[in-house]
């Protein structure tokens, strides 16, 4: 059974969710309720919670300041919102925070079931691969002794743009290879772990960038087959530079605050129109002070970064979700095709339709 934490100071809400759904026959058990934010965190301290489902409207802590505040002690679960229509909008900002999905008040049966069966297949898969590991480990004999601490390092540095990131994945891959020819299998569990890891945290810290990338792929490593030794590791060395290199890209972590806040606004409303009083207005600064800072930090001006941005939700909007030109063009905000194809090519080299021509030939 998954352990789920409800939190919500209405008691007629989580009397309801306690009869409404059959929980063991779905796999979850209610462990512990909560009235509010700060006695949410003080169970959550207490017991291992699979599941928090959370209102955003209560006393003392609210449930975004909860959410902000779980994360920060690093738990990893899921979390699902309970919100009313009306407040749908300023519960969508807890985005950021890894929510897995929403559920509308007045609470509906069939929605609720749903959400649950897809969580309950997430949390499923995780404990496998974590079961796989450990089972792993149990097993790997003397001659594959190693210490946990560089995996738990990489993922530390990754997850910061760390550059000692490189040094340590150079550290690992070196363990590896002492490791000889033998034993591949055991290899690709410990660097499938290290990747389920590092997607997990993308997607609870900042699960908007899955506007620009489909992270979920990196959870496939090592299922092709044919693949030498030498073949994984190049490609477990590859995926973690892509997921750093994501990072680099958007600059949703970056020394610089203000720039930082900018950027993930820019990500979070990617599909939006993005001026420059948008972002000043939303950081409440000036906008000279922040074009100013911003092209002295990074070296690239605020207008272009938002278009290079669009540029990557293009291309995924036309690699992951098979969109038209015109749908994507739509999407983003763009009145006049041609204008779109033309900034296309010059981020991209490619016209969109060639782009997806050139995608289209790779999955064939």
């Amino acid at each position: 059974m998954f352990a789920v934490q409800l939190v919500d100071d209405e008691p007629i809400v989580k009397r309801g969710l306690n009869k409404l759904i059959k929980w063991e026959e779905l796999g979850f058990k209610i462990v512990c309720e909560a009235e509010n934010g700060e006695e949410a965190l003080e169970q959550l301290t207490n017991q291992h919670i699979d599941l928090i489902i959370t209102d955003i409207g209560m006393p003392i802590m609210n449930g975004i300041e909860f959410m902000a505040q779980a994360r920060k002690q690093e738990y990893t679960g899921e979390i699902v919102v309970l919100t009313a229509y009306g407040e749908f909008e300023y519960a969508k900002s807890a985005i950021k925070y890894g929510v897995t999905d929403y559920i509308l008040k007045p609470i509906e049966e069939e929605q609720i079931i749903v959400i649950l069966k897809d969580i309950k297949k997430k949390l499923q898969e995780k404990l496998d691969n974590e079961n796989r590991y450990k089972l792993y480990k149990a097993n790997m004999g003397k001659e594959r002794t190693f210490s946990r601490e560089n995996d738990k390092l990489l993922i530390k540095y990754a997850m910061t743009t760390n550059p000692k990131a490189l040094e340590v994945l150079e550290e690992i891959i070196k363990e590896e290879k002492g490791f000889g020819e033998g034993d591949v299998a055991s290899m690709c569990v410990r660097f499938s772990y290290i990747l389920e890891e590092l997607v997990t945290k993308v997607k609870e810290k900042f699960a908007y960038l899955g506007k620009l990338k489909n992270i979920d792929e990196y959870l496939h490593y090592g299922e092709q087959e044919e693949n030498t030794k030498d073949d994984l590791m190049n490609q477990f060395s590859k995926n973690v530079g892509e997921i750093i290199g994501i990072f680099e890209e958007s600059r949703v972590i970056y020394k610089d605050n203000v720039v930082m806040q900018a950027c993930q606004y820019v990500i979070e409303h990617i599909d939006e129109e993005i001026s420059l009083v948008t972002i000043s207005e939303t950081l409440s600064i000036s906008k000279n002070y922040f074009c100013s800072l911003f092209k002295k930090e990074t070296g690239e001006n605020f207008l272009s970064f938002v278009t290079r941005m669009k540029m990557r939700r293009a291309q995924f909007l036309l690699r992951e979700e098979n969109l038209r030109v015109y749908e994507v063009c739509d999407l983003l905000g763009y009145t006049d095709t041609t204008y779109f194809t033309r900034l296309f090519k010059k981020y991209t080299n490619m016209t969109p339709n060639e782009y997806k021509k050139v995608v289209n030939e790779q999955y064939e």
